[in-house]
C-alpha cells in the first residue's frame, strides 16, 4: 500500500494574508482596473501629486488589486487571482502577503517552481513569516528538494511552535526523506496541539505502517473515513465488526484505486471460510478479474444498484478488522487468475527469449503521479539487450509513447491488440 500523501498535504495559512494599515491622507484617483488611457484630467491630476502622495496612492491602489485577488482567490478563479497580484506587485513590490498569495495561486496552478519564488521573495521582506515557509516548504517537497523543505519547515516550527500544521508539515517531509521515527515525533506532536487532526492521523498510520507496526496502524488507518476528500457512503446496514458471518451477506464496498482494491482482495477468502456470502463493489474494469477470486458470491461494478445485504465494511479496513499482524498476512497465493476464455497468450518469438512486462506511467491525473510515473525513455535501451522481448502493458494516455519514441518494431503493446 503505497503512501500517497503528496497530493494530499493540506495547504492552511494560504489565503490569510493580513493588509497593513496604509496611509488614507493622500488624495484619491478613481481607479479603473479595466480601464485603458488615463484621461487628461487624470494624467494632470497624477502630476500634480508630490512624490510622497504618489507613493500613498500607488500603495492603496495595491491594496485594492491584492483584496480583489484575495476574494478571486476565495472565490477559486485561480487565473484572475494570479492575474490581480501580479499588478499589485507592479504597484507596491514590497508587500510580503501579496508574494505569499501568488505563491498558493501559482502552487495550485501547477507552477510549482514560479511559487517557490514568490515565497522566497515573500521572506526576503518578512523574514518572521511562518505560514510563508510553510507554504515554501510545501512546495519544495513537491519538488522532490526534501532537505530544503524539511529546513523551512523546521523554521516554520521555531516560528511558530503552537501551529500543529507546522509539525504536521514537517513530518510528511521527513517521511520522505525516510526519517521515519523523526516523522512519527512531528505527527505525536501534531496531535497533541490538535487532537482531531484527520490528514495527520491518517499519515501517522501510514509511517507506522511503513514501520511494521500494522496492528496500531491499521487501526489509526481507520481515520482516512474522516479526510474531507474521503468519499462519504451512508448505509442502513451495520458496519461488519468482524463476528462471525454465519450465512450473512457481507458487502465489500469499493474505495481507492486499481491496485488498493487487487492487493485487499486477498482478505475475501477468509470472509467465506467465517460463514459469509461476499457481494464485492468494484471499479468496472476489475470485475472480470475479481470474479476469480475463491469467496466471491458476486461483483458489483461502482455506481451499479447494490443487491441485498446483511452488514457493509470498506474493503480496505478488512486488515484492521481482521487484527493483521506481519505473520497474519495471508499468503494464499495466486489468489487472482485470468479469467475463462479470457486468457491471451503472447505472441509466438523464434527463440527463447526473457518475456518482460513494462509500464512507465500511472494515472496522470492522480495528485502523486511526478513519483508514480517515469519516462519512456528510461526503458528504450532495455530493448537493446539481447535475448529479450519486451512487452508493453502500458494503457491510457502513455501508451503513445511507444510510437514517439519510434519503438514500435522493438516492443509488443498489449494494449492495442486488447479485446
Amino acid at each position: 500500500m503505497a503512501a500517497e500523501k503528496t497530493t494530499k498535504v493540506a495547504q492552511r495559512k494560504t489565503v490569510t494574508a493580513t493588509l497593513s494599515p496604509v496611509n488614507a491622507a493622500a488624495p484619491t484617483v478613481a481607479a479603473d482596473s479595466n480601464a485603458g488611457k488615463p484621461s487628461e484630467e487624470q494624467v494632470a491630476l497624477w502630476k500634480s501629486l508630490s512624490e510622497d502622495q504618489k507613493l500613498a496612492l500607488r500603495e492603496r491602489e495595491a491594496v485594492r488589486m491584492f483584496s480583489q485577488g484575495l476574494q478571486q482567490h476565495r472565490d477559486g478563479n485561480l487565473e484572475e487571482a494570479a492575474r490581480l497580484y501580479g499588478q499589485a506587485i507592479q504597484l507596491n513590490q514590497n508587500f510580503p502577503d501579496i508574494y505569499n498569495n501568488l505563491g498558493v495561486a501559482l502552487r495550485a496552478l501547477g507552477k510549482r517552481e514560479a511559487s517557490a519564488a514568490c515565497y522566497q521573495r515573500s521572506l526576503a521582506l518578512k523574514p518572521d513569516h511562518a505560514g510563508a515557509y510553510t507554504n515554501l516548504g510545501n512546495v519544495l517537497r513537491e519538488l522532490g528538494r526534501l532537505e530544503v523543505a524539511a529546513a523551512s519547515h523546521r523554521r516554520a516550527v521555531e516560528l511558530d511552535p503552537g501551529s500543529a500544521d507546522a509539525h504536521y508539515n514537517l513530518g510528511l517531509a521527513l517521511r520522505d526523506l525516510g526519517e521515519t521515527e523523526a516523522a512519527l515525533k512531528c505527527f505525536d506532536e501534531t496531535l497533541v496541539l490538535n487532537p482531531d487532526h484527520p490528514a495527520c492521523h491518517w499519515d501517522r498510520s501510514l509511517s507506522r505502517l511503513q514501520g511494521g507496526d500494522l496492528v496500531n496502524g491499521f487501526a489509526e488507518y481507520e481515520w482516512r473515513l474522516q479526510l474531507a476528500s474521503f468519499p462519504k457512503r451512508d448505509f442502513a446496514q451495520p458496519r461488519w465488526d468482524g463476528a462471525e458471518l454465519k450465512g450473512k451477506t457481507i458487502l465489500l464496498h469499493q474505495e481507492q484505486g486499481f491496485g488498493d482494491l487487487i492487493h485487499f482482495a486477498r482478505y475475501i477468502p477468509i470472509l467465506k471460510a467465517m460463514g459469509g456470502n461476499v457481494v464485492v463493489e468494484v471499479h468496472p474494469e476489475l470485475s472480470r478479474l475479481f470474479s476469480t477470486i475463491d469467496g466471491v458470491g458476486q461483483v458489483v461494478n461502482r455506481g451499479a444498484d447494490l443487491p441485498k445485504f446483511d452488514v457493509y465494511l470498506p474493503i480496505m479496513s478488512l486488515a484492521h478488522v481482521l487484527g493483521t499482524q506481519m505473520d497474519s498476512i495471508p499468503a494464499d497465493v495466486p489468489y487472482l487468475k485470468a479469467p475463462d476464455g479470457h486468457a491471451r497468450h503472447l505472441p509466438a518469438n523464434l527463440g527463447s527469449e526473457k518475456k518482460i512486462g513494462i509500464a512507465w506511467a500511472g494515472r496522470p491525473t492522480h495528485k502523486n503521479d511526478a513519483k508514480r510515473s517515469v519516462s519512456f525513455s528510461h526503458f528504450v535501451e532495455l530493448m537493446g539487450v539481447a535475448d529479450t522481448a519486451i512487452y508493453s502493458l502500458q494503457f491510457g494516455p502513455a501508451a503513445k509513447d511507444i510510437a514517439e519514441n519510434g519503438c514500435e518494431a522493438l516492443i509488443v503493446d498489449l494494449a492495442a491488440c486488447r479485446t
